[in-house]
């Protein structure tokens, strides 16, 4: 029997010295962190849009700004609201965002007038992007689409449940308002189904951005809120909850 060669000493070690012992670590199950994240970071965004507006209303004098504002709009008499739509439109049709326009509105025209120049203002410019990819640039358009996943995936999902992926991606902004309504533009969707989905989360949407910016400026300027107003704009935001409850679970299931 062959006799096995010496090892040096150096190779006889015990096994637990050759690895240095590491602090124990409890590491929580990779679900339970996603679900707590996904609970969590919408109350962390909330409270610090809470906390930017209450550090603005003390940092800046919004009523200086609202009167400078405001002289704008009476220059231009009963013809600002057509105006302010007019540039809405135009901005938002080349991708300008359309969230500094809505909570500039009330400031402009007080609550109930401003809602109404946002609907309007939201609902020409989601029906003429859609009807420009459809009609005027959908070759210009489709062609940096085309085989693009993205679009792939959004043209089956329209497909299969416009009612929810539409009303789902005008609440949660995943990709910029004028991208959405021609991306739209090019499936395969009829323009009234997709212009009253759009309306169905639009108009509850705008009710709660307006609402909230004229209850900042009556709350930073009179140090007061309207308690029915604020009640709207709670049942809106309720609405918009239960919109994307119900598309998220429609488009879970395929």
């Amino acid at each position: 029997m062959a006799a096995s060669p010496l090892r040096p000493a150096s190779s006889l070690r015990p096994a637990c010295a050759l690895r240095p012992a590491s602090p124990l670590k409890i590491v929580a199950p990779p679900g339970r962190i996603g679900a707590w994240r996904r609970r969590i970071w919408p109350l962390a965004v909330m409270g610090a849009l809470l906390l930017a507006m209450v550090v603005m209303g003390r940092a800046i004098d919004v009523g200086r700004h609202l009167e400078a504002a405001q002289g704008w709009t009476e220059t231009l008499g009963v013809l600002a609201p057509a105006a302010f739509v007019l540039v809405y439109v135009a901005a938002t049709l080349i991708g300008v965002p359309g969230m500094p326009f809505t909570l500039l509105s009330p400031f402009l025209f007080g609550i109930g007038p401003a809602f109404v120049v946002m609907v309007v203002g939201s609902a020409i410019s989601a029906a003429l992007g859609f009807l420009i990819a459809r009609y005027l640039a959908r070759d210009a358009l489709a062609e940096r689409l085309a085989g693009t996943e993205g679009f792939a995936r959004l043209s089956a999902l329209v497909e299969k449940h416009d009612w929810a992926v539409i009303p789902v991606l005008r609440i949660v902004p995943i990709a910029p308002f004028a991208v959405v309504n021609y991306g739209f533009g090019l499936t395969g969707i009829s323009f009234w189904r997709y212009f009253g989905w759009s309306e169905l989360a639009m108009v509850p949407m705008n009710a709660v951005l307006v609402l909230g910016a004229g209850l900042f400026v009556d709350a930073a300027t009179r140090g007061t809120a309207s308690w029915p107003l604020l009640g709207v704009a709670a049942a809106a935001a309720l609405v918009l909850i239960g919109l994307a409850g119900l598309g998220r679970r429609a488009l879970s299931r395929g």
